[in-house]
């Protein structure tokens, strides 16, 4: 029988339980596409720069990224941005530019419009 692959955190596995509890509430498919790609390897997750959120967004865009954001590059516009996580340092250049960093967990319970969600891989 096959070793099972993909998460083993509880905090992970609860967190892709309620993206798709969510996605079936609301029928909204993007909760649903973010949990699939966090259920994939640590290995296999998205791993952004900063560069490229800046190059792949727009200001007061909503950024998520279905896994960690890195520190390399800067951003010359506010945007919010929700990863699973990030470093200190990210968070500070984050920071710098009004921007804002939030956990997937924390933009699951707020009110912010689907409309301005873009996902990163």
């Amino acid at each position: 029988m096959p070793r099972r692959t993909g998460p083993t955190d509880p905090n992970i596995i609860q967190l892709i339980n309620q993206l798709k509890k969510k996605s079936a509430e609301t029928n909204v498919s993007i909760w649903k596409t973010i949990a699939e790609k966090i259920e994939k390897p640590r290995r296999k997750r998205a791993a952004i720069n900063l560069s490229k959120i800046n190059r792949f967004s727009k200001e007061n865009e909503i950024i998520i990224v279905p896994g960690s954001v890195l520190s390399s590059g800067k951003l010359d516009h506010p945007v919010t941005i929700a990863a699973i996580k990030t470093s200190e340092q990210t968070k500070e250049k984050i920071r710098a530019t009004n921007s804002k960093f939030l956990t997937i967990h924390e933009l699951l319970d707020s009110k912010h419009e689907v409309g301005k969600m873009r996902i990163l891989i």
